[in-house]
């Protein structure tokens, strides 16, 4: 079943056109002072001096000093990396072949064609590197496909950070060159200068300063510039910021003229819309297309002075973040794939759980924000690991229909008998072999005389005890054995609730235990909850103790739907605390889903859980902006911005995930097949799955899918 929402996801991404993602390089280029002997330039190697390498190696040692100084004052607020050559053993190890990384970069600038470069295994020029036709013109060609550059030539009068980040959405692949040529300050400040006198000359009218008169005729936009141009010099002069030329250009590829030109023309109106002055070149278009290209520092330059706050703004220093393409967990299989793909707009996202090798996560959102399909589709996602296991503790049957689709096991704890099948029944005493086993049981036999309302004193604990090691030499180990073995009166009557002479008894006095955990089993709490605290703690602490000891490295997740149940009672509260701590180290996730914002700020432990759960992701939730909320938001690190984007999305259609990799709103658009099982949580579906079942047993999914239109039932259930 699962594997059958996923290929109908697949699908529905293949069929989707126009998927991008942006790619970023940081290309830096330095022309070396050139020396002089007699007024004459000489090459770096011309003269008998220069041949023995001390000035050429002296200038190379310069310019990598330069690099990384850049990388590492770069590094501190961007994510970077060198583009270096890679390795690759073909014919089981006997030879290896080297990719360079850069050299793929630079044939991609040229070509327009993105794949790896070999390098030959016999050092040779570079001329090999692109070797395809130029053909010059209006309109260039690069081979068979035509060439369009738009060129950016006017901008607006002032700039903010991410002004052109709307380029980033548009469906279409491009590449967008911002070179810009850094001058020196004492450069910089001389083109000022003569910039001030331009304007200056414009202030007084020409025959007022001819005959040297004043009027009252003066130039107010160019008295403006001065004082602009003075603000500028002195700037350059303080070395706060620099300034240099910046020449943008987008360049586009195609095979087909026509649609070339609607692109082109698509790209320029998108940039004119943000205020800037844009244009497709025709008769420069050779000259811009050669400007755009690596280290090519002489062709094109546009000379409009901009300083480095400005360059800020105008470049793309950020994109719409698309998720790491595999698993980064180091626990899974290398190349593991994401836990799910999904085509949201122009550019996919793959949505991870895990940071590193925490898989932690908190999901907040009000009822009807579509937070139960959400976790039924991670669960379902899950089950691409191999040997995944997920247990799940769920309230209201929102995860029936995928559990029972899909062969898992859902227990309705506390409904007594159900479809026929006996009531589930707990022995939590039947596995002492071990010292861990034996002191959990006496832990938890404590907990049930203190849930009773009797102090739990030395006597009564040692009398535990030392019963509990007497059961593990015995056959019977059910509650009613240990109560008739202990010797003191206070812990058989506080014991009484829960064994079968109690209310409880049906629960937790069985014989044998009845839970059978499986890859995928669900527990269904609702009812639990309503026999109260004195029930519910008991029964799940048992429970969690079961999955912990499943837990072996396989890949797992635990999700607690409703999570502000347990955030509310300090036994829970305790244990939700150990296992963001611990059970990363068993390759286990814990997803805990709320739509209480006040219990979890409540809880005590809202520092542990925005600390150990570096995913969050957030339904949309239309009062995140009102007192009281917002400073939840605040205080697991949401900004203004993200807020807004929280309060604005689509219930049941958009989610926001925020981790330290990055932030995304995405929407998960699910065929009709997923949302007939991750989807069918309402009343009246959980009602007609239960006569389905009724009346064909393990194949009510295919009569459940065709009363949901699907014609091709059988086929899409019996794929491998």
């Amino acid at each position: 079943m699962t594997r059958a929402i996923d290929e109908e996801r697949r699908e529905r991404f293949e069929k989707e056109k126009g998927h991008f993602e942006s790619r970023h390089a940081l290309i830096l280029t330095w022309r070396p002072p050139e020396r002089r002997r007699s007024g004459v330039a000489r090459y770096v190697y011309a003269d008998s001096e220069s041949r023995t390498a001390r000035y050429a190696d002296t200038v190379l040692e310069n310019f990598q000093t330069s690099i990384r100084e850049v990388e590492q004052y770069l590094a501190n607020v961007v994510t970077i990396r060198r583009m270096v050559t890679q390795e690759v053993e073909e014919k089981g190890g006997l030879r290896t072949a080297r990719y360079d990384e850069l050299f793929q970069f630079i044939r991609f600038c040229i070509t327009g064609e993105n794949h790896p470069v070999r390098l030959p295994e016999i050092p040779m020029y570079l001329d090999w590197l692109a070797t395809a036709e130029f053909n010059h013109g209006l309109t260039p060609m690069v081979e068979n496909r035509y060439l369009a550059v738009v060129g950016i030539d006017g901008f607006p009068a002032e700039s903010w950070p991410g002004i052109l980040n709307a380029l980033d959405l548009m469906p279409l692949t491009y590449r967008w060159s911002s070179r810009f040529m850094f001058l020196d300050d004492q450069e910089a400040r001389a083109r000022l200068e003569r910039t001030r006198k331009k304007w200056q000359q414009k202030v007084r009218p020409f025959f007022d300063q001819l005959f040297q008169t004043q009027s009252r005729s003066v130039d107010q936009d160019a008295m403006l510039m001065v004082a602009e141009t003075e603000d500028a010099i002195a700037q350059a002069s303080s070395q706060l910021v620099a300034y240099g030329y910046y020449t943008p250009v987008i360049v586009l590829f195609d095979e087909d003229q026509e649609r070339l030109r609607e692109k082109a023309e698509a790209v320029r109106r998108l940039i004119q819309a943000e205020g800037f002055g844009a244009r497709i070149e025709t008769l420069n278009a050779t000259e811009a297309f050669l400007g755009s290209l690596p280290g090519n520092w002489y062709a094109n330059i546009r000379e409009p002075l901009v300083n480095t706050r400005n360059l800020a703004d105008l470049i793309p220093l950020n994109s719409v973040w698309s998720g790491s393409p595999t698993a980064p967990c180091p626990f899974y299989p290398p190349g593991s794939p994401p836990l799910m793909q999904v085509a949201s707009g122009s550019t996919p996202f793959r949505l991870n759980l895990h940071v590193d090798d925490v898989g932690h996560t908190l999901i907040f959102g009000p009822t009807g924000s579509g937070k139960s399909t959400l976790l039924a589709l991670i669960a379902a996602q899950f089950r691409r690991y191999a040997g995944a296991q997920i247990f799940v503790f769920d309230k209201g049957r929102s995860m029936q229909p995928l559990t029972l689709a899909i062969g898992g096991d859902h227990y309705e704890i506390g409904e007594g008998e159900a479809d026929g099948a006996p009531a589930l029944a707990f022995c939590p005493l039947a596995d002492l072999l071990t010292d861990g086993d034996r002191a959990w049981a006496t832990e938890w036999i404590e907990m049930l005389v203190a849930l009773q309302g009797v102090a739990v004193t030395p006597d009564y604990r040692n009398a535990i005890s030392r019963q509990v090691a007497l059961m593990a030499e015995a056959r019977g180990r059910s509650l009613s054995d240990f109560v008739s073995g202990v010797q003191m009166r206070e812990i058989k009557d506080a014991l009484h609730h829960y064994t079968v002479d109690g209310p409880m008894g049906q629960l937790l006095d069985a014989e044998a235990d009845g839970l059978s955990l499986g890859s995928f089993q669900t527990f269904e709490i609702e009812q639990l909850m309503n026999l109260g605290e004195r029930s519910l703690v008991p029964v799940l602490t048992y429970l969690f103790r079961r999955i912990e000891k499943r837990l072996t490295g396989a890949p797992s997740l635990i999700v607690l739907d409703e999570a502000w149940l347990m955030l509310g009672h300090p036994v829970f509260r305790d244990k939700i605390r150990e296992w963001l701590k611990v059970l990363r180290k068993a390759n286990c996730a814990v997803v805990l889903a709320t739509q209480s914002i006040s219990d979890a700020e409540r809880s005590g432990i809202i520092d542990v859980l925005k600390e150990s759960c570096p995913t969050k992701i957030c339904l949309p939730n239309g009062a995140a902006r009102e007192p009281g909320t917002r400073e939840f938001y605040e205080r697991i690190g949401f900004n203004e911005r993200q807020i807004e984007i929280v309060a604005t999305a689509l219930p049941k259609r958009e989610y926001y995930v925020a981790s330290p990799d990055g932030r995304r709103l995405f929407d998960m658009a699910l065929g009709p097949l997923a949302l007939a099982f991750a989807g069918a949580s309402g009343k009246d579906d959980l009602k007609r799955i239960a006569v389905l079942r009724a009346e064909h047993g393990r194949d009510w999914p295919i009569h459940w899918l065709k009363q949901r239109g699907f014609s091709d039932a059988e086929t899409l259930l019996q794929a491998p």
